[in-house]
């Protein structure tokens, strides 16, 4: 073989290779011993990060259920409420200010066959341990909104199956599960006495189950978010262990094993390896960010040449017509966020809600606390129902910790009008008492943004003729 074929090809022959993660040597085509170890520590590294990518919707749910069972929720009987509606002292992905949450987990593994007893009226919905859509509860699920009976079935199982049940057959042991309740005439004792009538217990013990436990999570320091650090990795290695195996793909089996992760085999990552993956995780949660909060994707926009964007035109599975699973995507979502479900993915008109979201004012720069910001909410807002602002911290993701109630303002907390039907939002770190019902506090140092929620959407919404205009940063004070 004479060196213009290898030039030809590519080849690499005696020479450094240098690479945007390091130089490595060769010797005639082989890597020198340093060079291959340090090819195998990269290549592991790049796994890792890849793991974190792919893996943020799982260990979301298994750090979901650690923060409820530090709280005490951890059993199916178990459930929380948020009565007085969700705050900041929960962190919890994203959540709204103007509906009553419920929610819990079930625990197919130990409970067996677990029945859900819905009652009418509740909007629910129920995920597996990666976040991926088992059933709609309410109106949008198979009960129309009558109430019903939800038996959720753990994987495998081929035992009867009796009459009389909405059945559900879940690829994990470990089902979340949650519940919202609208207000009535501004108040939520309806919406939380309507939720507390839910009952679940294992199918056949309806009457030796343990009573119906609802804890208040409303002013609680509930923390469900999960940690950019090894600790990322270890609670992964806990779903691994209690699922299936085939809860995970061949292909994400081999990249978990290929970073110390298999079912049936003990997780102890030696100290390096721990500073691998603490480093791993860092840049997977640098790489999430960048993916969220900087896309690059032209259809996470809603509107073109404007800020907002939203989950956009992608199926709920986030596989795409192709067969092609959309990661970036995927992220884009999960890391901000939590639930999903065909109709939360779908247009329907004037029931359901749809949600926007802007990291950036107008003039592309990313929402500063300590600015001062006006979001002019164009009149006639297309909705059969409410609309609502609520304001995240970019860190937590996890609504603004700014010393009020709630980072928030919706038509339940009566904004003032302009004479054109127009309603001005104003973000900032110091609010003017002559607007306080518009005027969301920011924190100073604090990266923010805000979600515009559509309760009821109309087709104006979707038609894109009624366009939400970009958030303005204001000149200071003098």
């Amino acid at each position: 073989m004479d060196d213009v074929s290898a030039r030809e090809h590519g080849w690499i022959g005696t020479e450094t290779v240098s690479t945007p993660f390091g130089e490595f040597d060769f010797r005639n085509g082989y890597p020198t011993r340093e060079s291959a170890h340090a090819l195998h520590e990269r290549l592991r590294y790049n796994r890792a990060v890849e793991v974190y990518l792919t893996q943020v919707p799982t260990v979301a749910m298994i750090e979901q259920r650690n923060g409820f069972d530090r709280f005490g929720a951890a059993s199916a009987n178990e459930v929380i409420v948020w009565e007085n509606l969700m705050d900041p002292a929960t962190l919890l992905l994203t959540a709204n200010t103007e509906t009553v949450y419920a929610m819990g987990f079930l625990y197919l593994a130990a409970d067996g066959p677990t029945v859900v007893e819905a009652p009418p009226r509740v909007l629910g919905l129920a995920m597996d341990i990666r976040q991926r859509f088992l059933v709609d509860i309410g109106p949008l699920g198979p009960d129309k909104g009558a109430g019903g009976k939800y038996l959720f079935l753990p994987p495998g199982f081929d035992g009867d199956v009796p009459d009389g049940y909405f059945v559900v057959r879940s690829p994990s042991y470990s089902v979340s599960w949650g519940a919202r309740g609208f207000l009535v005439d501004g108040s939520p004792a309806p919406a939380v006495e309507l939720i507390k009538q839910f009952k679940v217990y294992s199918l056949g013990e309806e009457t030796s189950t343990p009573p119906m436990e609802f804890l208040n999570g409303s002013g609680q320091p509930i923390d469900t978010i999960h940690t950019d650090t090894a600790d990322f990795y270890t609670q992964l290695d806990r779903i691994v262990q209690e699922e299936p195996a085939d809860l995970f793909s061949g292909t994400e089996r081999f990249y978990l094993r290929a970073i110390g992760i298999e079912k049936g085999q003990s997780f102890t990552p030696s100290s390096h390896w721990v500073e691998q993956l603490e480093s791993a995780a860092h840049a997977g949660a640098a790489f999430a960010r960048g993916i969220a909060f900087a896309s690059e994707d032209s259809d996470t926009y809603f509107y073109q040449g404007r800020q907002w964007q939203g989950v956009g035109n992608v199926p709920y599975t986030f596989v795409d017509h192709a067969g092609v699973t959309m990661i970036d995507r995927l992220v884009f979502t999960y890391y901000i966020g939590l639930g999903n479900s065909p109709a939360m993915m779908a247009k329907n008109v004037g029931v359901g809600s749809q949600y926007l979201w802007s990291y950036r004012d107008q003039e592309g720069d990313f929402l500063d606390g300590d600015q001062t910001y006006r979001l002019r909410i164009p009149a006639d807002v297309p909705i059969n129902n409410f609309w609502s602002v609520v304001a995240y911290d970019s860190l937590s993701r996890s609504e603004l910790q700014n010393g009020d109630p709630f980072p928030s303002t919706s038509q339940y907390s009566g904004p003032e009008q302009n004479d054109d039907g127009t309603v001005d939002v104003y973000f900032g770190p110091t609010p003017d008492t002559a607007l306080q019902k518009n005027w969301i506090r920011t924190v100073p140092g604090h990266g923010w943004f805000p979600i515009v929620r559509f309760y009821g959407p109309l087709d104006a919404y979707y038609d894109k003729t009624w366009v939400l205009n970009d958030i303005e940063k204001l000149a200071p004070q003098p």
